[in-house]
Formats: C-alpha cells, sequence, structure tokens
C-alpha cells in the first residue's frame, strides 16, 4: 500500500488531529504491522490529508533535500563574511 492508502482507525486519527505524531505511528505500528519508517511516512502523510496539504515533492523534505542545501550555503556565506570582516579586514 501507499501513503494514505492504510485503513487508520479512529485513535489513530484523533491522536494526529490532536497533534500526537509519536502516539499515532505507535497505534498505526500495533494494528497495522508496519515498520517504523514506513509508519511515520503514512502518518506524515495522513497528516498533511487531514490538514488540506498536498503532497510534499520528493527531495523538499524537511530531512534535506533542496532546501537543506541552501541553509547550508547560506551559513558558510554569513560564517566567511564575519571573518573576513573581522579578521581579515
Amino acid at each position: 500500500m501507499e501513503d494514505g492508502e492504510y485503513p487508520y482507525s479512529d485513535d489513530v486519527i484523533a491522536a494526529v488531529d490532536g497533534g500526537r505524531k509519536i502516539e499515532a505511528i505507535k497505534i498505526l505500528r500495533e494494528e497495522s504491522g508496519l515498520g517504523l519508517r514506513d509508519a511515520k511516512h503514512a502518518i506524515e502523510a495522513l497528516q498533511r490529508e487531514r490538514r488540506g496539504n498536498p503532497a510534499i515533492p520528493a527531495g523538499m523534505s524537511e530531512e534535506g533535500g533542496a532546501g537543506g542545501l541552501i541553509k547550508a550555503v547560506v551559513a558558510i556565506v554569513i560564517v566567511l563574511g564575519v571573518y573576513f570582516y573581522f579578521f581579515a579586514g
């Protein structure tokens, strides 16, 4: 099954709606036998669905992707700017 195709119980939906993501993952794992990763992805998909948000494109998630790379580059530029301003100037 793909994300969002699991038969979610009322307990899972109540936990998601209450902002209790970890509890929702635990309940889903107990009910479905899913592994941690699959249950986490399923709950995240359910959260997006319940909020009405479209799916996040691959590679643009919070775990990294282009967003993480951009943040890293900005941090490096700031550090280099501070270094050259105070020490090399």
